[in-house]
C-alpha cells in the first residue's frame, strides 16, 4: 500500500501530460465531491446540493470501517452557504474481527468567500464545521466528544485545471472529558478535464501528529464523470503514506444539484 500510495502522488508530475494527450480546449474542469480538500466555491444563493457517498476504509490495524456519508448544501447569499452533514450507517469491524453498527455523528457548519477569481485571481475562503456527538460509544462508532475543524480555502481555475488548497486545524475532544487537541491539517487537490464531462482529480492531505494519532499523510486518486449539468458522480481510491493514515480505501459517490428553493 505504500508504493501505490506514493504512485498516486507521482501523479501529480504525471497529469499535465496526460491531460495534454487527451483534453481540448472546450474542456472545463469540474471538481467531484470533496474527497478531503474543500473547493473555495459555494452553493448559488437559494440552490440546494446533495453531497452523497459510500467509503470503505481498511485500516493498519486491520480493523475496517463502512461509511455512507450524506451532506446538504444551502447557499444563503453570494458569499455565504450553509452545511448539515452526517456521516451516515457505520459498520465498523474491529480488529479481532467482531461488528459493531451504528449511526454516526451529524456535522454542521458553513463556509464564506472573501475573493472571487472573477476579480483578483484567486477564490478564497473560510470553512468551518462542528461534529456533534450522537454516535455510540459504547459500540464503537463515536468518541462521544464535541470536535471542530477551521480552514482556510483557495482555489484557482486556469483552463483545464482547477487547484484546491485547504490550510487549517482540527480540534479533537479528549476521552472523559479531558479537553481537546489541536492538530494542524493541510491539503492539495489538482483537478484536470481529461475529456468533456471526464475529470481527474488527485487530492493529497496531511494531519499532524498528536497525542490522540500518528501523522497522516494520504493520497486519494479519483475519476468523476458529469451525467447532466446539475448531476455529477465519481468512483476514487485513497492509499496511506504514513502510519497514522488509513491503508487503503475506497469510494463512491455523487453531487446533486437539487434545486433552486428561491
Amino acid at each position: 500500500m505504500r508504493h501505490l500510495g506514493l504512485a498516486l502522488s507521482a501523479l501529480t508530475a504525471c497529469l499535465p501530460l496526460v491531460c495534454q494527450e487527451t483534453a481540448t480546449d472546450a474542456c472545463t474542469p469540474r471538481a467531484c465531491r470533496p474527497l478531503f480538500s474543500t473547493s473555495a466555491g459555494l452553493a448559488e444563493p437559494g440552490v440546494l446540493e446533495l453531497e452523497l457517498g459510500a467509503q470503505i476504509i481498511r485500516n493498519r490495524d486491520h480493523s475496517e470501517d463502512r461509511y455512507m456519508p450524506t451532506q446538504l448544501n444551502l447557499g444563503l447569499c453570494p458569499w455565504f452557504d450553509v452545511r448539515l452533514g452526517w456521516s451516515g450507517p457505520t459498520l465498523r469491524k474491529d480488529s479481532q474481527g467482531e461488528l459493531h453498527e451504528g449511526n454516526g455523528d451529524p456535522v454542521v457548519g458553513g463556509q464564506a468567500l472573501f475573493l472571487r477569481q472573477e476579480q483578483t485571481g484567486l477564490d478564497l475562503g473560510l470553512a468551518y464545521w462542528h461534529k456533534v456527538p450522537r454516535a455510540s460509544v459504547a459500540r464503537h462508532i463515536g468518541t462521544g466528544r464535541h470536535d471542530d475543524t477551521l480552514l482556510l480555502t483557495a482555489s484557482c481555475t486556469k483552463g483545464r485545471w482547477a487547484v484546491d488548497l485547504n490550510a487549517g486545524a482540527n480540534w479533537i475532544g479528549r476521552p472523559r472529558d479531558a479537553g481537546r487537541v489541536r492538530q494542524a491539517a493541510t491539503s492539495l487537490s489538482v483537478t484536470c478535464a481529461v475529456a468533456p464531462c471526464w475529470n481527474l482529480t488527485l487530492d493529497t492531505y496531511a494531519l499532524a501528529a498528536t497525542e490522540l494519532n500518528g501523522r497522516a499523510v494520504s493520497s486519494i486518486l479519483a475519476l468523476s464523470r458529469d451525467l447532466a449539468p446539475d448531476l455529477c458522480v465519481d468512483l476514487g481510491v485513497e492509499a496511506g503514506l504514513t502510519a497514522g493514515a488509513p491503508r487503503f480505501s475506497l469510494n463512491a459517490g455523487l453531487v446533486w444539484r437539487l434545486g433552486r428553493l428561491w
